[in-house]
């Protein structure tokens, strides 16, 4: 058990990779008045990139039967970390919904090293900000155990190998990997982040100032070969 709370938040952000892999993706963050995040994400995979990680991690198992998520190992990583309210559902087509409550940073106990899910998104009392970057990425995907990071190493992304590369050079590399199909999959993928602030409640600032904004809520667009590719750290906030 000690060496699963290791993992926990590693495993938690695998399978949000996973999950954002694909053509539909969404990852909605609720403000509690408290310093608690509300937080969901769904997924649809690309059918191209689906059967590929079907056929190379079935050959790596020995099952190539297996469905890409395992609703009940989601649902047990994210109830044994800080979560609660745990929500999982998978579907046949790949599909993916999980979602669970955060508490306030002062009350988190899990990491990765010295890293908490605070360090990725933070509420104040009126202010939430979701943060990533290339650093605390590659240390998440470093904490990974071994059994597992072998999921995320078939993506390549520089963002988690530490090297330097540009989106035209990843897709080429991807492209010729995995063909041409997987390429446009991830060409035209995007997760769409929405931040809410807490009820009764009205944002009057967002940033970036790109954000689909209203009183309600804020939907930032991020590609997902931008993602895969980070060399700088992004933020996106809403204040109320």
């Amino acid at each position: 058990m000690k060496n699963r709370g290791k993992y926990l938040y590693s495993t938690v952000f695998l399978i949000a990779l996973l999950g954002f892999s694909g053509c539909t993706s969404t990852l909605k963050v609720v403000a509690g008045t408290d310093g608690s995040a509300d937080m969901e994400f769904t997924s649809s995979m690309g059918t191209a990139l689906s059967d590929t990680i079907k056929a190379i991690t079935g050959k790596m198992e020995g099952n190539s039967s297996r469905g890409i998520f395992s609703e009940d190992s989601i649902r047990s990583t994210l109830a044994d970390s800080d979560f609660s309210a745990v929500k999982v559902s998978t579907g046949k087509d790949s599909s993916l919904s999980a979602g669970g409550t955060l508490p306030p940073a002062e009350k988190q106990t899990h990491a990765t090293g010295s890293l908490r899910a605070a360090d990725f998104i933070y509420t104040s009392s009126s202010k939430m900000t979701l943060t990533v970057t290339p650093e605390n990425l590659f240390t998440m995907a470093q904490g990974l155990p071994e059994d597992t990071k072998s999921y995320l190493e078939l993506f390549m992304a520089p963002v988690f190998s530490g090297e330097k590369m540009t989106k035209d050079e990843y897709r080429m590399l991807i492209a010729s990997i995995y063909g041409e199909n997987i390429a446009k999959e991830l060409e035209s993928s995007a997760i769409d982040v929405t931040l809410i602030p807490p009820k009764g409640k009205s944002i009057k600032k967002s940033s970036p100032a790109n954000a689909e904004s209203s009183a309600s809520k804020a939907v930032f667009s991020i590609p997902l070969l931008d993602f895969l590719t980070l060399g700088t750290q992004k933020s996106y906030s809403i204040e109320w």
